[in-house]
């Protein structure tokens, strides 16, 4: 084969492409002959050696090109007869994956690097006097940051190849005329082509790599055996234990009722009834923390709070090893015969756990933590509300007509032997378990749950208006009693099954 059968066979091989094109590539290996026939004294048989074989290059170029020879015969089937098939997938496909997965990859990337600029924060570790504690612990969170922020290259260089992948699924799909121009040009849209056309970033980026990897391992490996030190220099101290007493006998000779108000910045709560007249607070704190409560006898309301250490980490990172140590904990002991009214509980960091105690409304707020309330009598309504934790609710007898509304963004929702009449119940990730709801009276109102990734899981559920959603997981509902019928029921999971036996 000679150079003029060589390109004749490329020419036919990208007869797909646009006359402009296809010019554009024959004399690119035009030059490529002359080249090698005029200055390195090759012969044309040698320098079609060299290369690959028109085949393959044609099979390369249509690749980069976005276009399939596989699919596409001749150039106007380039750009006419759209596959309506194609067109649903591509359009189920925007709707239920792109659409979410897209803005959730950037926006990941985005976040990542947000949070490496809290690195400046880690400069006070060296400022006014750093010790050996300090030197180590500065190398360890930068080593740290350095991997985080090469972790949001990753991250971003994932969303770019997403993206690049659907836009030209769409160009190819709709033909749009001159889409391999575009195609292209996006073929060097990415963040390792933005590397590895600057050879100084990248040789920077592969030194960091390597370089923090060995840094973390090595300062992560003294700081575990010194942890003593760490834990010396950065550390809470030991916890104080401490308790508070009151006699309680008037005000249960009164009839009085009370309620029990906490805000509280990092401790887990716990309340229990007790026999005798005292009310006890128990509490487990750091020296450095105050612990302070008011017995409020005028409005008859116990108030608990704590003052924790600002932890501003941009100015002072050394503050986040103040976490160092068990958790702060107050143990709230409540006379058996005191009547309780209202509860707000509210605590940053920490589990709430209440036990046989009767209020007739609680209101619970926790950012970090697990809430469990059992064998419970309300008057009405209960409501919690926390970011990352689990919520249990169990054996809840209601008196009135009562509302409960749990929320949770991470963490699993379970609810049993409970007779509210209306719940509102959402989680992000996690999934909600609802058993044995309104069994005696099937009474229930209202039931709306929302997850968004998390089966839904009923069993003897009666409700008379019912609403599940969620995005990703089953649900099943399932009733001992196949007669009841509520008057509205509307599930909806967008990526999981519906199993029921409730019409």
């Amino acid at each position: 084969m000679n150079k003029l059968d060589f390109l004749r066979r490329l020419d036919k091989e990208l007869s797909v492409l646009e006359k402009e094109e296809r010019r554009e590539i024959l004399a690119f290996y035009e030059e490529r002959f002359y080249t090698g026939t005029i200055y390195e004294n090759k012969t044309e048989e040698q320098v079609i050696a060299e290369l690959e074989s028109p085949e393959t290059i044609a099979r390369n170029v249509l690749e980069e090109y976005g276009v399939s020879p596989k699919y596409v015969k001749k150039t106007e089937e380039r750009y006419q007869n759209i596959n309506t098939v194609q067109v649903l997938i591509l359009i189920a496909f925007d709707v239920i994956v792109a659409s979410w997965l897209i803005p959730t990859l950037f926006s990941a990337a985005l976040s990542i690097f947000g949070s490496s600029l809290t690195w400046f924060g880690s400069i006070g570790l060296l400022l006014n006097g750093r010790s050996t504690v300090d030197e180590f612990v500065f190398a360890f969170v930068t080593a740290g940051y350095v991997l985080l922020f090469l972790f949001g290259l990753v991250v971003l260089g994932a969303g770019i190849f997403v993206t690049k992948k659907i836009v030209i699924w769409h160009l190819n799909v709709f033909k749009i005329k001159g889409r391999e121009k575009w195609i292209k040009k996006m073929s060097g849209w990415s963040v390792d082509a933005w590397f590895r056309r600057h050879r100084t970033a990248a040789t920077v980026k592969n030194v960091l790599l390597v370089g923090s990897l060995a840094i973390l391992a090595y300062t992560g490996f003294w700081i575990f055996n010194h942890y003593d030190w760490v834990e010396a220099e950065y550390g809470r101290g030991d916890l104080v234990s401490e308790t508070v007493i009151e006699d309680f006998s008037a005000e249960l000779a009164a009839g009085d009722e009370w309620d029990i108000v906490t805000d509280f910045g990092s401790m887990d709560v716990d309340i229990v009834l007790v026999s005798g007249s005292e009310f006890k607070v128990k509490y487990d704190r750091y020296e450095e923390d105050d612990f302070d409560y008011e017995f409020d006898y005028d409005n008859n309301v116990l108030t608990l709070s704590n003052d924790t250490i600002d932890y501003q980490v941009f100015w002072n990172f050394t503050d986040i090893f103040r976490f160092i140590g068990d958790n702060q904990a107050v143990r709230i002991e409540v006379p058996d015969t005191l009547v309780l009214k209202d509860a707000e509980i509210a605590t940053a960091n920490g589990e709430v756990d209440i036990r046989n105690v009767d209020f007739d409304t609680i209101d619970i707020d926790v950012t970090n933590g697990r809430v469990v309330l059992t064998n419970v009598e309300l008057g009405t309504d209960l409501e919690v509300d926390t970011t990352n934790g689990e919520i249990l609710v169990q054996d809840v007898i209601v008196a009135g007509i009562g509302t409960l509304d749990l929320h949770t963004s991470n963490g699993t929702i379970t609810v049993e032997n409970v007779n509210f009449a209306e719940y509102y119940i959402s989680t992000t990730n996690g999934r909600v378990n609802l058993e044995n709801l309104n069994v005696d009276l099937q009474d229930g109102l209202i039931l709306d749950v929302d997850a968004t990734n998390g089966a839904l899981d009923l069993t003897n559920v009666y409700v008379d208006d019912i609403d599940l959603n969620t995005t990703n997981g089953d649900i099943d509902y399932y009733n001992d009693d196949t007669d009841f019928m509520p008057t509205r029921f509307d599930r909806d999971t967008t990526n999981g099954d519906v199993s029921t036996n409730v019409r």
